[in-house]
């Protein structure tokens, strides 16, 4: 049984929006990742999303990239599982690059303090960090197992620094380090 939401009132909505203006980050998972990935139209938790989020001002959203600072908030990563795995994860659209900007130059950040306000997806991340009152985990994760659970966990930990720090990993000193990790 699917219980439906209830649409946000007029002061939830100034407030959210407020508080992305204002450099906060959310994060918005439908939990349906595998649902989405088969109908053939909007999934169930997508259609709630839209709904829920047609009131607030949303920026232009966009898949995230390969290269978006999430990969390499803290753990260097190259998609983003949770209980499921293979969802697309979506995040502010980036202005355009420059295509005069020289290699070394600068990488062109988001509005206000370089943080999507948004992170959206479907790949139930919540069910694959929860654990239960003796430290198990509550849910299976499909298909990795246990690793693709720490995958999710790392994930987590990048979307935590990711929120609280901005896009200081796009700075150019990081480069040489993150390019010698990667073996380029």
């Amino acid at each position: 049984m699917h219980v439906s939401e209830k649409d946000l009132s007029p002061k939830a909505v100034a407030k959210i929006d407020q508080f992305m203006r204002e450099g906060g980050t959310i994060l918005f998972d439908t939990r349906d990742s595998p649902v989405g990935g088969l109908a053939s139209g909007s999934s169930p938790g997508e259609v709630t999303l839209r709904r829920l989020l047609s009131k607030l001002d949303i920026p232009p959203l966009e898949p995230a990239p390969a290269d978006h600072v999430l990969t390499r908030t803290f753990y260097l990563l190259k998609e983003f599982p949770g209980r499921w795995s293979g969802g697309q994860v979506w995040v502010e659209a980036l202005p355009p690059q420059d295509p005069n900007r020289p290699p070394e130059g600068p990488v062109v950040a988001r509005g206000g303090d370089g943080v999507s306000p948004i992170i959206m997806g479907g790949n139930d991340w919540a069910a694959a960090w929860a654990r239960d009152e003796m430290g198990n985990p509550i849910a299976a994760v499909v298909p990795g197992g246990e690793q693709q659970r720490e995958m999710a966990i790392r994930f987590g930990i990048n979307i935590v620094i990711y929120a609280m720090t901005g896009n200081y990993k796009t700075d150019q000193v990081h480069v040489a380090p993150l390019l010698e990790r990667l073996g380029k």
